[in-house]
């Protein structure tokens, strides 16, 4: 039983594959039950900077070449061009990288803050799909208590950014202050949200929130007092901005090239838009066009640069509870290759025993049904005791090696004692 990763990320490729490659919610509840057929067990993580499909799987090489067609077929791309994106991992290391991203040290900008919960998401997501079981349960509950620790007991977290407010710094970066800017914020889901208070701290005070449920805008709006307008105003509203920040979890363009060209005719400044969306949510086209500065979630590489600088030293202290936590989820995962040994090991032993009391009663016929009770008990007993010190220590600390040891001299690769 093998741990399987295959990905891609914002280090292997550039934004508009990894922008084919995303799954947006509705997508994600279609994909799940599809990567099952051919995976048996799979999550998915799919964030602004990357998608990764984790399994389990005792034929690495085949199943690979399943969640690479799985994924090639999801981009709508001819086969090929994916698979030079992509990395593949096993076992310890899949699990190393699993816990880094939750640590945050994976990302564009060391320690961000949204990952550990999107890591959350997936697990839920495959557990609402079930399409996971306990060994990927297992994977996934040690990353968030990896990247948990990394946040409590490091600096790799302190002050740290998530995208949303490197969205709004790189505003800043580019226009000095927001204050006095009028700003259309679109998607009021966990990444809106952010950008809505990022944009409060910044000191914008006209705000204005677009989603296409209206009432989720609303609650957002009351909470940090903004206005809410209808999407079918938003060209309207287009024109009146001097900042567009565009955050939802659409699976297609959610403004397009001629709506962004319309909003921009007659300008005196620059509309500038950042779109934090993967994929993204801004026709690329419009950047383009006069009068109009486009910003798309790559842009933000300067201040990750400078983001790394500044937690390199907490990033060490991290890892080293990176590698604490995969000892200890190894220690885990080795126990369950264990599980079927002890399943079998015992039913062997049990089978040999029922054969040897009945040789044994129909030579004792003349016990009672008392004394046939004394002997199966004893039988057992005799069982327990012989198998009770191999057991534990099979499940509680041999590891591969030993765990194939065992299968050899028990003679359990066939579960027969012939």
């Amino acid at each position: 039983m093998h741990i399987l990763l295959v990905g891609l990320n914002h280090k292997t490729a550039p934004l508009e594959v990894r922008e084919r490659l995303a799954f947006p919610r509705e997508q994600m509840e279609k994909a799940l039950p599809v990567l099952q057929e051919s995976l048996g067990e799979g999550a998915i993580l799919s964030t602004c900077n990357r998608t990764e499909v984790y399994g389990v799987t005792d034929d690495l090489e085949g199943a690979g070449g399943q969640v690479m067609s799985f994924l090639e077929s999801h981009s709508g791309s001819p086969a090929g061009t994916v698979s030079p994106y992509l990395y593949h991992r096993a076992d310890a290391d899949a699990a190393r990288h699993l816990f880094r991203v939750a640590s945050g040290l994976d990302s564009m900008i060391v320690g961000e803050t949204q990952i550990l919960g999107q890591v959350r998401d997936s697990l839920a997501a495959a557990s609402s799909a079930n399409t996971v079981q306990v060994p990927l349960v297992g994977l996934f509950h040690a990353a968030v208590r990896t990247g948990r620790r990394a946040r409590e007991e490091t600096d790799v977290g302190r002050n740290a950014l998530s995208m949303s407010y490197a969205g709004v710094q790189l505003a800043e970066r580019l226009l000095g202050s927001l204050r006095g800017l009028r700003v259309l914020l679109i998607g009021a889901g966990e990444a809106g949200q952010l950008v809505a208070r990022a944009l409060r701290t910044a000191g914008v005070a006209d705000l204005a929130l677009v989603n296409r449920t209206l009432a989720r805008g609303e609650e957002l709006a009351r909470s940090l007092g903004g206005s809410v307008v209808p999407f079918s105003d938003i060209g309207l509203v287009l024109s009146e901005s001097d900042i567009v920040i565009s955050a939802t979890d659409a699976s297609d363009f959610v403004i397009g090239r001629d709506e962004i060209a319309s909003a921009a005719r007659g300008r005196k400044r620059d509309l500038f838009i950042f779109d934090l969306a993967m994929p993204r949510d801004i026709d690329p086209d419009a950047g383009e066009l006069e009068g109009v500065r486009l910003f798309n979630i790559d842009d933000l590489s300067a201040i990750a640069e400078e983001n790394l600088e500044e937690r390199k030293r907490a990033a060490k202290d991290a890892e080293a509870i990176v590698e604490q936590e995969l000892s200890r989820f190894m220690g885990w995962w080795d126990t369950l290759e264990a599980a079927p040994v002890v399943k079998n090991l015992r039913q062997q032993a049990e089978d040999i025993r029922q054969r040897e009391l009945a040789k044994a009663l129909r030579r004792l016929r003349h016990l009672d049904a008392d004394d046939r009770e004394v002997v199966d008990a004893l039988s057992q007993s005799i069982v327990n005791a012989l198998l009770h010190e191999p057991t534990a220590f099979l499940k509680q600390k041999a590891d591969k090696s030993q765990v194939e040891t065992v299968k050899d001299l028990f003679r359990l690769w066939d579960g027969g004692d012939d």
